[in-house]
């Protein structure tokens, strides 16, 4: 004979397990994409809340990051600007169909040229981010540009992007002896 309250009481559970999995491990990755893709268009200040002794001409500068642009759904650019200065880009681009977040960094020289030291960077993968907070580990392009421009200090850098919509997006590079902090404030367009 049937137990169909039974029966019933498996299909509720079979059906709430399969409500809470996800099938699409990139949502996390996605949806971060996606809050930073809210800032197309608009421009935000910041200012660094680190301490490091390092930092303190960037401490009396104000930052300022945007107009952001969105290419496509794919492609966030954030230009920043530390006072007058206007010579660094931020991009990240989702890959792997959601699987992973690349950061890179472009610098210019003063004449509108290539820095040396540019298109560094790392992945976030969703092993180790959230839909809030993607951690990039230094890739391997980086460390050999850091090695060859005499920056053995940057091997072990880790960078993140926290955001908070509607709120703050906060920068952040870590390594040994270094933690630099910069938050930008969501809450009012420049």
């Amino acid at each position: 004979m049937i137990n169909f309250n039974k029966l019933i009481g498996l299909g509720v559970v079979a059906f709430a397990v399969m409500g809470c999995s996800s099938p699409d491990n990139a949502a996390p990755l996605t949806e971060l994409q996606t809050h930073l893709q809210s800032l197309c268009g608009k421009t935000f200040e910041g200012q660094v809340t680190s301490t490091d002794a390092v930092d303190e001409d960037w401490r009396k500068e104000v930052l300022t990051l945007g107009p952001v642009t969105c290419p496509n759904g794919d492609t966030t650019v954030l230009p920043l600007a530390v006072g007058a200065d206007k010579s660094r880009v931020w991009t990240l681009k989702l890959q792997d169909d959601g699987q992973a977040l690349d950061f890179r960094h472009a610098h210019t020289l003063k004449d509108g040229s290539p820095d040396p030291v540019t298109g560094y960077g790392g992945v976030a993968t969703t092993e180790n981010s959230t839909a809030t907070r993607a951690v990039f580990p230094v890739d391997d392009y980086s460390k050999a540009n850091f090695k060859e421009n005499g920056l053995e200090a940057s091997m072990t850098n880790t960078w993140f992007i926290t955001i908070k919509p509607g709120e703050k997006m906060t920068y952040q590079l870590s390594r040994e002896n270094r933690n630099f902090v910069a938050e930008f404030d969501l809450t009012q367009e420049k």
